[in-house]
């Protein structure tokens, strides 16, 4: 039975037995079973894995820097775990997870994160569904209580269910439908995946979100938010020992649940050149490329993935890079250009390239000189000193993704859920490194060819302004990052 404390005197509203903590908690006895560390590279970082009997696994990893701690928790279930009836689905419960529970009414969950000096929020995508929250170290037990809580005691009331829908009809408008770029990107998304449901889009369709019913949110909830489809990550300024004995404290006790298969994700290689056109309200024209290639999660041997990778960064990683270089600043053929591949996609990935033509060349012009250099990086060779560079950057990149708490957290939740391991995390870098020119150019030939391609001929409804051309460039700063997750992220 849950121990009742007394509560502080601005909280009165729930039976929350970490709230009347104090600021220096007492310790909490080690836990019964052996946890001890996993072997990292890192000199700096410990690690810390356990499964609890219900299928609950918790990693835990130090980091002494600050008097902060994060918790996540990460649920393997996202829009790709959907139906073409009911897209969305994931997305919405996201959201009605924030209405209150049996403990905790209401929206006080957002209060309690203030009155405590915490930050809170949630992402889903097509493969997870996560939740964080940051508080002083001192009240790493609350998190914790307040994440067992919503695991098991979500109420879900139509009073709550109905207005909050409205709100996920706005967010599909904000982000989609009134933004045409991103509206174009849905539909081309959908092509480049013909055969696996990460064509779904994570919000869903407008459609299926102005039909979605409760009940649909109350039978996701059953089937997915369960212990043994979880894991949860803390990383921060901690006792491992004592962090995980407050992980059993309000975890241990709940029960597993059967958890259906999930849906095959991989996506057909070499199926076929495919292409569309998108005359939209945009600037500027854009052409966007994407081949279907292997992920780490799906390709036969690691190292094509890793090559994968650094192919991307010798096309677009940074100023240097060639496509930049050549084709912007000596060329003049394209405005912009970026590039972006998934390394960790649980199922297929897209290696994808999107480029504005300069002022005077076509949609045609600017796709055949990316193709060009796609041909010179496969038969060319590269350079000692600019494959150097190329993984010297990716080094750079890796570690300063991993630099923050929440960055380490990210990572490790992310890793875990895509069917990989937390300790690649430590890897990386090092598996890139060992990689030649010729595998890199060799895992190009293979994957970057025709049939594989889909192309997005983004064109505006009247011909943009020259200036125009140069604002709507792509971002070189949010181009590509390989060691993070792009999501669909709701502010609450």
């Amino acid at each position: 039975m849950t121990r009742l404390l007394p509560l502080v005197t601005a909280i009165t509203f729930c039976s929350l037995t970490a709230y009347a903590e104090a600021a220096t908690p007492t310790p909490i006895a080690p836990p019964t079973t052996s946890t001890a560390p996993a072997q990292s590279n890192s000199p700096q970082a410990k690690t810390y894995v356990e499964t609890l009997p219900n299928g609950l696994k918790v990693i835990i990893r130090e980091d002494h820097r600050t008097p902060v701690v994060m918790t996540q928790i990460w649920y393997k279930v996202g829009s790709s775990d959907e139906n073409s009836g009911e897209t969305g689905l994931s997305h919405a419960l996201e959201h009605m997870m924030f209405k209150g529970t049996t403990k905790v009414p209401n929206d006080e969950y957002t209060r309690i994160n203030a009155h405590f000096g915490g930050e809170n929020n949630a992402f889903t995508t097509a493969n997870y569904t996560g939740y964080y929250q940051l508080y002083p170290a001192s009240r790493l037990g609350l998190a914790l209580e307040m994440e067992a809580d919503r695991m098991q005691n979500l109420k879900l009331r139509e009073e709550d269910f109905t207005p909050e829908m409205q709100v996920v009809m706005e967010e599909r408008r904000m982000r989609t439908d009134d933004n045409p770029q991103a509206l174009a990107m849905e539909r081309f998304r959908a092509m480049t995946y013909p055969t696996s449901p990460l064509r779904y889009p994570t919000i869903g369709h407008m459609k299926n979100i102005q039909n979605l019913k409760l009940d649909a949110l109350k039978r996701w909830y059953q089937t997915w938010y369960t212990p043994n489809n979880a894991v949860v990550v803390i990383v921060g300024d901690v006792n491992p020992a004592d962090a995980m004995a407050q992980v059993k404290q309000y975890f241990a006790a709940i029960p597993s649940r059967p958890v259906p298969t999930r849906p095959d994700v991989d996506e057909y290689l070499h199926s076929g050149e495919r292409s569309m056109t998108q005359h939209m309200a945009v600037q500027v024209p854009t052409v966007v490329m994407a081949w279907n290639v292997p992920s780490l999660t799906t390709a036969t041997k690691p190292e094509d993935a890793y090559a994968l990778s650094l192919a991307s960064e010798v096309l677009d990683g940074g100023l240097s890079a060639r496509l930049e270089k050549r084709l912007v600043r000596e060329q003049r053929i394209l405005a912009g250009v970026s590039s972006n591949y998934d390394l960790f996609n649980r199922g297929g990935s897209l290696l994808t390239i999107s480029a504005v033509p300069e002022q005077g060349h076509t949609l045609a012009e600017a796709k055949q000189a990316v193709l060009h250099e796609i041909e010179r990086l496969e038969n060319e060779p590269i350079t000692q000193e600019e494959f150097d560079r190329v993984k010297v950057n990716q080094r750079a990149q890796l570690t300063y993704n991993q630099d923050s708490i929440a960055g380490q957290a990210q990572l490790i939740g992310f890793l875990e859920v895509s069917n990989l391991s937390y300790t690649l995390m430590d890897q990386l870098a090092d598996n890139m490194g060992k990689l030649s020119v010729q595998t890199v150019q060799d895992t190009a030939r293979r994957y970057l060819t025709a049939d594989s391609m889909s192309t997005l001929y983004l064109e505006p409804l009247t011909s943009p302004a020259p200036a125009a051309r140069a604002s709507a460039a792509p971002s070189k700063q949010t181009a590509k990052p390989t060691s993070t997750p792009r999501r669909v992220e709701a502010k609450k």
